[in-house]
């Protein structure tokens, strides 16, 4: 997925963002962004608490309003899910913060922390964008 950034994405080694079952999780340096990525289905994916609502999105789920709950997206091979949370499901207990300009790679799945949104690439041409400002996908 293109960036709008041009600066150069430095690599992280993904044995630094270990979490419980064999996972890996990371937050944005803003803290808005919570990720996880993991190798079982609904594993992986990445929730903002401050989002646009992503297209397609399923986010009438009463008592919860839409401005209540994160939006974000699942990561399957090949295939991203728009999605609306009221509660966090990508969140990692100690989550250290991705730097802006680096990726992390993990189990077919590559996510790239850039100052204007959290870029995630599911394989296959598919990924989503999220920030403040944007959650987008395809």
């Amino acid at each position: 997925m293109p960036s709008l950034d041009s600066a150069p994405i430095t690599p992280v080694d993904p044995a630094r963002y270990s979490a419980i079952n064999g996972e890996v999780g990371w937050k944005s340096p803003s803290g808005n962004i919570h990720c996880k990525l993991g190798s079982t289905e609904f594993s992986s994916g990445c929730q903002a608490t401050d989002a646009p609502v992503p297209d397609g999105a399923d986010c009438d789920k009463p008592p919860f309003s839409a401005d209540e709950m994160s939006k974000g997206f699942f990561l399957d091979p090949g295939r991203v899910t728009p999605m609306c949370f009221n509660q966090g499901a990508f969140g990692v207990e100690n989550a250290q913060p991705l730097a802006y300009n680096t990726s992390i790679t993990f189990d077919g799945y590559t996510c790239y922390s850039r100052v204007e949104a959290m870029i995630c690439d599911a394989g296959g041409g598919h990924g989503f964008v999220l920030s403040i400002q944007q959650a987008t996908w395809n």
